[in-house]
């Protein structure tokens, strides 16, 4: 896949590695029981209109870690707005490692997980957006990637036990597919 430019190496995460520390303590947090041989699973980013830009196969459980590298990875600039069901901790994480190039982003919480942010400003509440120039935050549908990901869990069996070379033709052939049929549904 093509690399915007290498994830860095940043100050705050030495610090918590040498102090043994590896999740950020906070009001707010997310926290994942898993399988113990199986992958934790994979993170795709959609756009509002449901079409996949990418996914990418999780070699530990989600953290705010994920997205920030592939925002920065494979992204020339990070996107505008955010909406990720953990955005609150994403903001954070972002502005700690590469506060130039996230300065101008929104990050905001979906619908969906918003009621479990207790802690969080409603800065994070994507309820609390109104119409701008740019785009109709109000409008946007953030359950999409939780809507697309659901036809993605239908797999989930077949997919679990495949070699890593099967799962990959395997996701991105489901995935690109999805998205022939969501562009199909745009243009018309």
């Amino acid at each position: 896949y093509f690399l915007c430019r290498r994830p860095g190496r940043y100050a705050l995460d030495k610090q918590r590695a040498a102090r043994g520390c590896h999740q950020q303590v906070d009001s707010c947090s997310k926290f994942f029981t898993g399988h113990p041989t199986l992958t934790p699973g994979v993170f795709t980013l959609y756009c509002r209109h449901g079409v996949c830009y990418g996914f990418e196969v999780m070699t530990e459980h989600e953290s705010p870690k994920v997205p920030f590298q592939i925002f920065l990875t494979r992204f020339s600039e990070p996107p505008k707005l955010v909406v990720y069901d953990n955005a609150c901790q994403l903001h954070r994480y972002c502005l700690n490692r590469e506060p130039h190039a996230f300065k101008n982003v929104v990050f905001a919480v979906d619908r969906l997980h918003w009621d479990n942010h207790v802690g969080c400003s409603d800065g994070y509440n994507v309820s609390t957006y109104n119409a701008t120039k740019k785009y109709d935050i109000a409008a946007i549908n953030t359950q999409v990637n939780e809507q697309a990901n659901a036809g993605l869990y239908k797999l989930r069996s077949s997919l679990v036990y495949m070699k890593q070379e099967n799962f990959m033709f395997h996701a991105a052939t489901y995935l690109a597919l999805q998205n022939r049929r969501k562009r199909n549904v745009i243009s018309s």
